[in-house]
């Protein structure tokens, strides 16, 4: 990944140049924006452009070794850590059994989120972290030297799955940095790291694509046609990652059928059948609950919009947008608030390892009341 080919952030990426070229380069950064608005792709091209033997202003060469083993992710000195989990076989838990998926997924499309990476390693029924050995093992090997005289480069995805004991050991690590060591940290929840950490980095905001900035790179990237790739911009509100989810038919059909199906039986109040739902919801395991969950928000806050009359600004596909159009009136200024609330609640639980099957049993008997409580 070079910077000429990351979707928008032209300012993000000629300010991370400059700072190169000045000798300007923070030990600790953190890349912090939305799914799919290109964090890492700016992270791995920024890290590539450290190591480029012979940078332009505008770019990494593309040409020299450094580079060569950029483009299978070989080089030395660029180091990974993301979320995993730990593998019944292995003794220690670190990331090294998943690093050759690693790999291959970014080196596949740097613009994917952890539904993609939880695909990759088959872990949609487990959670995810980042553990204190994980820790350890990159203070091991930042601390060793350089196998090219340059600088080491550690790119960590997703900091917010790290543990607190995991977070106090990365901060000594922050705190004390090993010599020509740049540790680029790539969050979509920044808010949830420690403030500790927070405070000892250099942020770099990523702002989420506009639609037209995703449509035309979803064009010019991946070969969409550009109606669809409109479209699909408009309706994840620019998240590259969402939309190529969309785009292969992944989990967002399942997910639509799902809250549709359980709207339904809230409303006519249908025991039997919210009783049947509560194992489909629970199935596939504790990350795809949560992604359920931020679904149906999504889904109760545009018919909040619709409501309202702003239609341009709704974010649904046309299925989504013909059962809204339906369901709309029933989600109003009388119990917008709870609902919402009760479904940021129930993400909450499930987080914590909650039952799934209470958690949606219980969300379903209070969201039926709800939907029938008069605006």
């Amino acid at each position: 990944m070079r910077f000429e080919a990351i979707i928008g952030h032209e300012k993000i990426g000629a300010k991370l140049r400059a700072g190169v070229q000045n000798g300007r380069v923070a030990h600790a950064q953190l890349f912090n924006g939305p799914e799919g608005s290109g964090t890492l792709a700016l992270a791995l091209a920024y890290a590539r452009y450290l190591h480029c033997q012979e940078p332009t202003p505008q770019d990494a060469c593309g040409t020299c070794i450094s580079c060569k083993q950029y483009d299978s992710l070989q080089h030395p000195d660029l180091h990974w850590s993301f979320p995993f989990f730990k593998k019944e076989s292995s003794d220690q838990s670190t990331t090294q059994p998943f690093q050759n998926a690693w790999r291959e997924r970014v080196l596949a499309d740097p613009y994917f989120g952890l539904e993609e990476w939880l695909s990759a390693i088959g872990a949609d029924k487990k959670q995810l972290f980042i553990s204190v050995q994980e820790a350890l093992e990159l203070n091991r090997k930042l601390g060793l030297k350089s196998f090219q005289g340059g600088w080491k480069v550690l790119i960590l995805w997703l900091p917010e799955t790290m543990r607190v004991d995991t977070a106090n050991k990365m901060l000594k690590l922050i705190e004390e940095p090993t010599q020509n060591t740049v540790m680029l940290f790539v969050s979509e929840q920044a808010s949830q790291l420690l403030a500790t950490i927070r405070s000892r980095v250099q942020m770099i905001q990523v702002a989420r694509l506009s639609d037209e900035q995703a449509a035309v790179g979803m064009h010019q990237r991946y070969g969409i046609d550009e109606d669809q790739a409109e479209q699909r911009a408009h309706v994840t509100e620019g998240n590259i990652a969402a939309a190529m989810r969309m785009q292969h038919a992944g989990g967002a059909e399942v997910e639509r059928d799902l809250f549709i199906a359980w709207m339904r039986s809230c409303y006519a109040q249908e025991t039997p059948a919210v009783v049947a739902l509560a194992d489909d919801f629970a199935k596939p395991g504790r990350e795809a609950m949560k992604r359920f969950l931020l679904y149906a928000l999504h889904m109760v806050r545009q018919c909040i919009v619709g409501n309202y009359g702003a239609q341009s600004l709704v974010r649904l596909t046309v299925p989504e947008r013909k059962f809204a159009e339906k369901f709309a009136p029933f989600i109003h200024h009388g119990n917008a608030i709870e609902i919402q609330q009760l479904l940021e609640n129930a993400h909450h639980d499930i987080a914590g390892n909650v039952n799934g099957k209470l958690v949606f049993l219980d969300l379903s008997a209070r969201v039926s009341l709800l939907l029938r409580k008069p605006a």
